[in-house]
């Protein structure tokens, strides 16, 4: 099949099936690019293929097993990402299988590439004694202050995923006193509603106020920044780097706060709150929107695991034991809408 007729496939995928027809979000339909515009990287790097070259014909079996070495072994990606990309090219590829018979046969081979096994590891969450310090760091004395405060502790206390934090808005906030609450809307545009300490309504209360007087647009985004005077959603760059720059100062407090930290441990974190307060799993699991009430386990072996190193660590005085194509690239990524 010819390299045009390719990426008339990728076009339409990118530009009409996925946000149309599936209502993905843009942030999952640039993942899925990303995946696309990795393989066409693998197969310009190994294959020495131009775009021009690139045809459902240089896609099988192999080719896909061997990408997928090449994430985990060359490009070093983790275990997750390279799942993550072969999902994509095998979501691609039943849409092709789809709209072209002919394209089955390719499907059906990419479809037997088995993801690697992602190996169980407890959460990096954030102490509590972290977690406090995070949030006074900001202080109150300034709007970003208030701003900051505001944003880590509605983080923590709804264990929200940083892209549900940033869809926001004003909308999604009820601060009834005793039943205060967060509509958040997570993957696959799953929405759930999760209760909020008073603490937090005040601080969102006074936070609204202050940023969103008046009668707020229902589509503003609730935290946002200024750019060239006009309000735009916060980007994943912006948190994580106002994160970071306020762990430096709360180190100076609790040197229990890590050098470097991610939206995710806040999350974590009030995983764990929860389950050493008693909160069955199962609740837990609806509370933090995962699917599977395995993914939730972990937090439970975490829990195990940290008791262990405790009892380690108060025996550790007993004696020990004995030793035991140039120039027209740009041109096919464009009007695939790879770029």
């Amino acid at each position: 099949m010819a390299s045009v007729e390719f990426f008339a496939l990728v076009r339409a995928w990118l530009t009409i099936h996925l946000p149309r027809a599936r209502r993905l979000s843009p942030h999952t339909i640039r993942s899925y690019k990303t995946a696309l515009n990795t393989l066409l990287d693998f197969l310009r790097e190994t294959q020495h293929l131009t775009l021009a070259e690139v045809s459902f014909e240089a896609i099988d079996r192999a080719t896909i097993t061997a990408f997928f070495t090449w994430l985990l072994d060359t490009q070093h990606l983790s275990v997750s990402s390279a799942n993550q990309r072969l999902a994509a090219i095998k979501s691609f590829l039943s849409y092709c299988a789809g709209e072209d018979p002919a394209l089955v046969s390719i499907w059906l081979g990419v479809r037997q590439v088995k993801p690697a096994r992602i190996p169980a590891r407890a959460p990096d969450g954030l102490s509590m004694p972290a977690v406090d310090a995070l949030i006074r760091a900001p202080g109150q004395n300034t709007n970003r202050g208030r701003r900051d405060t505001t944003l880590i502790l509605l983080m923590f206390d709804a264990a929200a995923r940083i892209q549900e934090m940033l869809d926001l808005t004003p909308a999604d906030i009820d601060t009834t006193v005793g039943a205060a609450r967060v509509t958040l809307t997570g993957k696959g545009h799953k929405i759930r509603t999760v209760p909020l300490m008073d603490k937090t309504a005040r601080h969102l209360e006074q936070y609204l106020a202050e940023f969103h007087p008046g009668t707020p647009e229902a589509a503003s985004p609730l935290f946002f920044t200024i750019r060239a005077g006009h309000r735009q959603q916060m980007s994943q760059d912006n948190i994580t780097y106002l994160l970071n720059k306020h762990a430096a100062i709360a180190q100076q407090e609790c040197p229990e706060v890590p050098e470097k930290i991610h939206a995710h441990q806040l999350r974590h974190a009030r995983a764990m709150q929860m389950l050493r307060a008693g909160v069955p799993l199962p609740h837990i699991k609806e509370f933090l929107g995962h699917a599977n009430i395995a993914t939730t386990s972990i937090y439970a072996s975490a829990d195990n695991e940290m008791v262990r190193q405790a009892i380690q660590k108060a025996g550790s005085a007993n004696p020990e034991l004995a030793p035991l194509w140039t120039g027209g690239d740009d041109l096919i990524l464009q009007l695939a809408g790879l770029k």
